[in-house]
């Protein structure tokens, strides 16, 4: 029995979010039914048997709601097949010819000249000129990166923690890092998948449901922060 990673924050991402019912767990299905290569033989019939006959699904829906805003389907040999490129950048990262494992998805992507839609397999195969051209391109993205940071104003955790504690009082660390946590996964967004301009207001406005967290869940190590630190 094939077994594969899956991504525990899968549910957070505003595209899974965003999706009805029905299409998520077709989303789901799609990973666990395709081959090791992110190729699923398009079978509607028997797809609706293992989802259920409650949660109906259609190809042209399907491929409408996936590919919104970018392309998450490729429909290869003639619409009969499809090929799912996140599915290669999540379970093998970056593709390497000299690993046996991914050998034989290589060759498999090959087949269906799928190697400029995999980016991670592009990386893979470039010779050493171009690897040394993508460093620099890399620190490009890294520095371009950082300066989007900046413009976001994206605290540090500790930052973030002592802002909360500072108009909280007395709170359990772990609560904040959740809400913390969150936001990053969702490259700063929120709840609803709207960018966080203001970091500082935004959480002033969800201590309520921190502390209603705190309630239910109360923890040993909670933090208090002396009156002088209320002033940042």
């Amino acid at each position: 029995m094939a077994k594969r990673f899956t991504d525990t924050n899968k549910y957070r991402k505003p595209f899974i979010r965003g999706l009805k019912g029905a299409y998520k767990v077709l989303w789901d299905y799609l990973y666990h039914d395709c081959d090791h290569a992110g190729i699923w033989i398009v079978d509607f019939e028997v797809a609706q048997i293992y989802i259920g006959s409650d949660l109906p699904v259609n190809k042209q829906d399907a491929l409408k709601y996936f590919n919104d805003s970018e392309v998450r389907v490729v429909e290869i040999d003639g619409g009969k097949k499809w090929f799912l490129p996140s599915f290669i950048d999540f379970q093998y990262g970056e593709l390497n010819p000299e690993n046996r494992a991914h050998k034989s998805v290589i060759k498999i992507l090959n087949s269906y000249n799928l190697i400029n839609v995999n980016k991670g397999l592009i990386r893979g195969l470039q010779a050493p000129k171009d690897k040394d051209k993508d460093k620099d391109k890399d620190k490009d993205k890294v520095k371009s990166g950082k300066k989007k940071e900046e413009e976001k104003n994206i605290p540090t955790f500790d930052e973030f923690l002592k802002y909360a504690l500072s108009h909280m009082g007395t709170l359990d660390k772990k609560i904040v890092e959740l809400k913390y946590n969150a936001w990053v996964v969702d490259d700063w967004k929120d709840g609803y998948g709207n960018p966080i301009k203001n970091w500082k207001s935004k959480l002033l406005n969800t201590i309520p449901h921190l502390q209603n967290m705190q309630k239910k869940s109360p923890q040993k190590d909670s933090v208090w922060v002396p009156p002088r630190l209320n002033k940042l």
